[in-house]
C-alpha cells in the first residue's frame, strides 16, 4: 500500500493498494465514517465510484475537498499510480 503524497486532507487517509485495477484509483477514508475510491482521471462529478461507511454518506465538504485536490492534482496522481500501483498491465 501506498500513501498519496500529493495532497494531504486532514483526518482523511487516502492510499493506493499496491496490486489495483483500472481505471486509476486512489481509496480515502475518514475512519469509523466512510470509504470511497476517487476515479480521477474522470470529470469530476464522476470521480467518486464508491462511498460507503458505518455513518452513511460522506459529507459533502469532505467530498468537495477530495475533488477539488483530485482535480487539482490529477497529473501528480497519475505519476504516483504508475509508481505505487500495479495492475495486470505493468
Amino acid at each position: 500500500m501506498g500513501k498519496v503524497s500529493s495532497f494531504q486532507l486532514d483526518g482523511i487517509t487516502c492510499w493506493f493498494y499496491s496490486n489495483e485495477h483500472k481505471p486509476p484509483h486512489f481509496h480515502a477514508k475518514r475512519k469509523g465514517q466512510w470509504h470511497i475510491t476517487v476515479e480521477f482521471l474522470r470529470p469530476k462529478s464522476q470521480m467518486i465510484n464508491r462511498a460507503k461507511g458505518p455513518q452513511g454518506r460522506i459529507k459533502k465538504t469532505d467530498r468537495d475537498a477530495m475533488l477539488d485536490m483530485a482535480e487539482l492534482y490529477r497529473e501528480e496522481l497519475l505519476k504516483e499510480w504508475e509508481q505505487k500501483a500495479q495492475t495486470d498491465d505493468n
